[in-house]
């Protein structure tokens, strides 16, 4: 067997920034049990599982404690594996069957495109519990499909702001991003903390900024955003609302590969 199983760094060119990610391809469809054990060995924000189907691939993600049915560094992760691996050519697109339906991954001038579905974010009214969240006033709370989203009044709040995590963990709720308008290279900047899905802070997250181009499209009418999650790894995306769709475009890079063998489980 050769080697399977690959850790990246997603939204990002350099080494130990952005979002890190095992990526697992697989020659059989495997047990569930299987699959999540190994995500708790490797303690990855998240592990994508990539197994072959007709013209596609079929994509499932787990963080260390359950699956989750959408992300965006793991997609980004596999397509960049099975390009520089040369399973895939890259000058041809990539098509991901997963639960959260088809995505597709091109190479661009910018780097990998991604496209997902837009989550659609409604403002709210900002209750006492979002508040409690963070010391700082929400500007303004929306709710975007799992998760809230609360706008700040700067950068330099986002950035240190350290949310009530067991606020967090009592809403019905993914998690909440935190987010403003940037100082000046950004458009925007947000973080994320998801408890709720076994990860405190999640480092770069596509699926986050698939809510944000809508909040942002709202607050501001751009469909082109500039993006930075602000997470002490950092990690740069474009944003790009495309009607009911979102491209999210960023780069990886490729720490080790190794092997994970399936004997003696079957």
């Amino acid at each position: 067997m050769g080697d399977n199983l690959y850790f990246i760094n997603a939204f990002t060119t350099e080494k130990f920034k952005g979002n890190p990610a095992a990526i697992v391809l697989l020659e059989e469809r495997m047990p569930e049990t299987w699959m999540q054990a190994w995500a708790a060995e490797l303690q990855q924000p998240i592990t994508t599982f990539v197994l072959p189907g007709q013209n596609s691939y079929v994509l499932r993600w787990f963080t260390p404690v359950k699956e989750i049915y959408s992300c965006g560094h793991g997609t980004l992760g596999a397509a960049h594996v099975l390009w520089q691996n040369k399973a895939e050519s890259s000058k041809h697109p990539l098509s991901f069957e997963t639960a959260a339906g088809t995505l597709s991954a091109r190479q661009c001038s910018g780097g990998i495109q991604l496209t997902f579905s837009l989550r659609e974010a409604s403002f709210v009214q900002t209750t006492e519990e979002l508040q409690q969240i963070v010391p700082y006033p929400v500007q303004q709370a929306a709710w975007a499909e799992d998760r809230y989203i609360l706008e700040l009044a700067s950068e330099e709040q986002v950035r240190q702001a350290a949310p009530d995590l067991e606020v967090v963990k009592k809403l019905e709720a993914s998690g909440v991003i935190l987010t403003s308008l940037g100082n000046g290279l950004y458009d925007v900047v947000s973080r994320y903390f998801p408890p709720n899905i076994g990860i405190a802070e999640d480092h770069v997250t596509g699926s986050s900024h698939c809510a944000l181009a809508s909040f942002w499209y709202k607050r501001l009418g751009k469909e082109t955003l500039q993006a930075y999650q602000a997470s002490p790894r950092g990690g740069e995306l474009k944003v790009v609302k495309d009607g009911d769709q979102v491209h999210v475009t960023g780069n990886a890079t490729l720490l080790f590969q190794g092997t994970i063998t399936t004997e003696g489980y079957l």
